[in-house]
C-alpha cells in the first residue's frame, strides 16, 4: 500500500497479499485490527487486576494470528510470552501485559493513520 506509514512495528506485505488488489478488503482488514487492537487490550487490562492469566493467555493466543500475519514479530514474541504464562510471576505477567497493550496502542495508531490514508486516497480517485 502506497503511503503507508513508516515505521518499524509492523508490515502489511501480507495482507496486502491477501488481499489481492482487493481494496474494499484491504480497508476492511485493517478497520478490523484497529477495532481488534483496542478491544482486545481492553481485555486484557480488565483482566489483569483480577490475576485472570488463563484468559491473558486466552486473549494472547486469540491475538497471535493477527500479529503473525502483519509482521509484527516483537509484538508476536511478547504474545507468546503471554500465551506461556506458566512459571512466570505476577509481576512478570504484568509487565509483560502492560507492553503488549502498550504495543497494541502504538499499532492502532499507526493502523488508524494507513487506513486513513488510504480511505483518503480511494476518495480521491
Amino acid at each position: 500500500m502506497e503511503g503507508t506509514s513508516t515505521h518499524n512495528l509492523y508490515d502489511l506485505t501480507d495482507i496486502e497479499m491477501l488481499s489481492k488488489n482487493d481494496d474494499a478488503l484491504l480497508g476492511n482488514i485493517l478497520g478490523i485490527l484497529v477495532s481488534m487492537f483496542e478491544s482486545e487490550a481492553d481485555n486484557i487490562k480488565a483482566l489483569v487486576p483480577e490475576g485472570k492469566w488463563k484468559e491473558v493467555a486466552e486473549v494472547a493466543h486469540k491475538l497471535k494470528t493477527s500479529v503473525t500475519h502483519i509482521r509484527a514479530n516483537a509484538v508476536r514474541e511478547n504474545v507468546l510470552e503471554l500465551e506461556n504464562y506458566n512459571g512466570k510471576s505476577n509481576a512478570e505477567l504484568t509487565a509483560l501485559a502492560e507492553k503488549l497493550c502498550n504495543s497494541l496502542a502504538e499499532m492502532r495508531v499507526h493502523l488508524q493513520s494507513d487506513l486513513d490514508k488510504f480511505n483518503a486516497r480511494k476518495s480521491a480517485e
